[in-house]
C-alpha cells in the first residue's frame, strides 16, 4: 500500500502580526514532522492555505523539507481561486525545480481577508498547462467528491485527463469503489484521502459533513482495504499530529 501523509504549512500572522523569527521557528517543527515520517510513509502532501487563512507557500515548503535531506517523495495542492495564469506558471515551475512529483489543483477556499476571486476552474487550468507542455516536469492531479452520485458531475474533470482524482476525505469503501471504476476506463488513478478518527479531529469532520462511523473503531482495516483500491492513501489528520503518527505506526 502506497501511502502519504498531509501537512499544512505554517501559517504567515499569527498574534495579528508577521513576526519572521517566529515563521522560522513554525518552518523548523515542520521539517521535524516530516523527519518523523521517514519510514511510515511514502510521501508526503503539502497543503495550499486551508480555509483561505494566508501560509507559507507548499512549494516554499517542500523546498525546505528537500533541503533538509528528507528523500520522501513530494506533492503539493495549488489553490486557484486567488491565483492569475502568470502566478500559476510560476508556482508549477518552482514545484518542478523543487523536484515536487505532482500537484493537486483545486478551487480553494474563500480567502479570509478580501474577496478576490480569479473565476479561475481548476480543470480548465489543467488542461492550459497540458497544453504548453507543464505536465512533462509534474504530475497533474484534481479534486473529486467523497461520493459521485453520476459521472456527469465530473465530466470535465475526467476530460482534462488528471493523473490522478484526489478524494475529499472518505468515509465509505462502496463510494470509494465507485470513484475507482469511474476513473479506471479512463486509465486515471485515484488517491484516497482519509482522516484520522480522534477525539481532536471530531470538529474538522462535522465541518465537512464527514461520518468515520465505518471506520472509526479499526481504521487500521479500513486504510488496508481503501489500499487495496486506491493507487494511494493520503491520511489526514488536521488537528493532532500525533493521532496521525500514532495510527500510521500501527499500520506497520
Amino acid at each position: 500500500m502506497k501511502i502519504s501523509y498531509e501537512l499544512n504549512p505554517p501559517k504567515l500572522v499569527k498574534n495579528e502580526y508577521f513576526e519572521i523569527s517566529l515563521l522560522q521557528k513554525e518552518i523548523r517543527n515542520l521539517i521535524e514532522r516530516a523527519f518523523s515520517l521517514n519510514g511510515l510513509v511514502d510521501g508526503i502532501h503539502l497543503t495550499d492555505s486551508v480555509l483561505g487563512v494566508p501560509r507559507l507557500s507548499s512549494v516554499t515548503a517542500a523546498s525546505y523539507i528537500r533541503n533538509s535531506g528528507i528523500a520522501l517523495s513530494l506533492s503539493c495542492s495549488l489553490r486557484v481561486r486567488d491565483r492569475n495564469f502568470t502566478s500559476i506558471f510560476q508556482f508549477v515551475s518552482d514545484a518542478t525545480l523543487v523536484g515536487v512529483k505532482s500537484l493537486l489543483v483545486l478551487l480553494g477556499d474563500k480567502p479570509s481577508k478580501g474577496s478576490g476571486d480569479s473565476k479561475l476552474v481548476p480543470s480548465e487550468i489543467l488542461k492550459v498547462l497540458r497544453s504548453e507542455r507543464y505536465d512533462t516536469g509534474v504530475e497533474l492531479n484534481l479534486t473529486v467528491p467523497s461520493k459521485i452520485r453520476n459521472i456527469s458531475s465530473i465530466r470535465k474533470k475526467i476530460e482534462a485527463k488528471p493523473n490522478a482524482l484526489v478524494t475529499q476525505s472518505i468515509s465509505s469503501l462502496s463510494n470509494l469503489g465507485e470513484i475507482v471504476d469511474v476513473a479506471r476506463p479512463f486509465g486515471i488513478g485515484v488517491v484516497a484521502c482519509i482522516m484520522t478518527p480522534s477525539k481532536k479531529n471530531e470538529f474538522s469532520a462535522e465541518m465537512i459533513g464527514l461520518d468515520w462511523t465505518e471506520y472509526q473503531k479499526e481504521p487500521v482495516d479500513f486504510l488496508k482495504e481503501a489500499g487495496k483500491s486506491a493507487n494511494e492513501i493520503l491520511l489526514t489528520s488536521p488537528n493532532s499530529f500525533k493521532d496521525g503518527l500514532e495510527l500510521l505506526k500501527a499500520l506497520k
